[in-house]
């Protein structure tokens, strides 16, 4: 088959068919190079019909722009930096985490970007140079953002756009996406006081981010008795000792609000090593409402947070920035409490 003076190949069967070009797509449409180019870049405004038509075009051919083309055209990398706060055990047993990256990588790609990952704190400056300096990504995101990140502080600095999930403790940004944690402590507290639990303590870590402090600051205006339960670290053995600590002091609570779905089965392990029944005896609440919770020995009750929403808004929100335009922020993602048996009392 004879195509603009070239000769293709006809396809094959298991072969590959040759991937389109802009020359063909300009021809199939009736329009120039440089149309096609305003149509996938979104530079300069194309006429609707002409826009209708080069995409029915590009339908019927099967074309996908070339991301190294269209950066050379656009003057954009198409790349994005991803940098997340935490490390070690506490990255890879987050099932938060679990679920947002594949969200927040497709959401990534169906806009035509690829991810440089880039680790926290003493390393990160490493990645300020090659990454910021050298304009080699269009923006970046954060999750959990630390204040004084050598990355983060130079990505402000340079005024790239970046969002980020969880707002940033020292930064005057409303460009970041999280769930309303104030609310989800008010449905906590009102889910254990229906249930009949009247001692609820929250158990949590010692750390900066505002995911931290803005559930310590709910749990203070949300519930009447106050303890705070600190794990010395985020594994299941500190979350452990925390509670058969808190539940052999003097008042020992009879309910746990947990940061994480991990704690709260740290939680359901302390509370039977102690001698008494989950649910009955002590409520467990975990955040997450990840597998942890489902398949614990009594199932845990959690609030599901829902990670892929997250990753889906944070980077829709980051592609606005890029373009200049100024996206609705913050979002906050609502949440929901499932009721399980570890807050049931029989």
């Amino acid at each position: 088959m004879r195509r603009n003076g070239q000769v293709r190949l006809q396809a094959v069967a298991g072969a590959q068919a040759p991937k389109a070009t802009i020359f063909e797509l300009a021809e199939a449409a009736k329009v120039s190079i440089t149309t096609v180019s305003h149509v996938f870049s979104g530079n300069r405004p194309v006429n609707a019909e002409t826009r209708r038509r080069v995409l029915a075009a590009a339908e019927q051919l099967a074309y996908t722009p070339n991301t190294r083309a269209r950066a050379l055209a656009t003057g954009r990398s198409y790349s994005l930096a991803l940098q997340v706060s935490f490390t070690g055990e506490a990255l890879l047993i987050n099932t938060f985490f679990a679920e947002l990256l594949p969200a927040i990588s497709m959401a990534a790609v169906e806009r035509g970007y690829s991810f440089v990952y880039v680790p926290p704190a003493a390393d990160a400056h490493k990645f300020i140079e090659p990454l910021v300096g050298s304009r080699r990504i269009d923006g970046a995101v954060f999750v959990d953002p630390v204040a004084g990140d050598p990355f983060l502080e130079a990505v402000r600095a340079s005024d790239m756009p970046f969002a980020s999930i969880a707002r940033p403790l020292d930064c005057s940004t409303d460009n970041w996406v999280d769930n309303d944690h104030a609310h989800v402590c008010e449905g906590v507290a009102a889910h254990l006081a229906r249930s009949g639990y009247q001692r609820a303590a929250l158990l949590t870590i010692e750390a900066d981010g505002s995911y931290l402090a803005d559930y310590r600051a709910g749990y203070q205006n949300a519930f009447g008795w106050q303890q705070v339960v600190i794990a010395e670290q985020f594994t299941f053995r500190a979350a452990a000792e925390a509670a058969a600590r808190a539940l052999r002091s003097p008042e020992p609570p009879d309910a746990f609000f947990c940061i994480h779905d991990q704690f709260a089965v740290a939680v359901e392990s302390a509370v039977e090593a102690d001698g008494r029944k989950v649910g009955r005896d002590v409520g467990i609440i975990g955040v997450g409402d990840s597998m942890l919770a489902r398949q614990a020995r009594t199932p845990l009750s959690s609030v599901n947070v829902f990670p892929h929403r997250h990753g889906a808004a944070v980077v829709a929100m980051l592609d606005e920035l890029i373009a200049g335009a100024q996206p609705v922020a913050p979002v906050l993602i609502p949440a929901r409490l499932v009721a399980r048996g570890s807050t049931r009392r029989k």
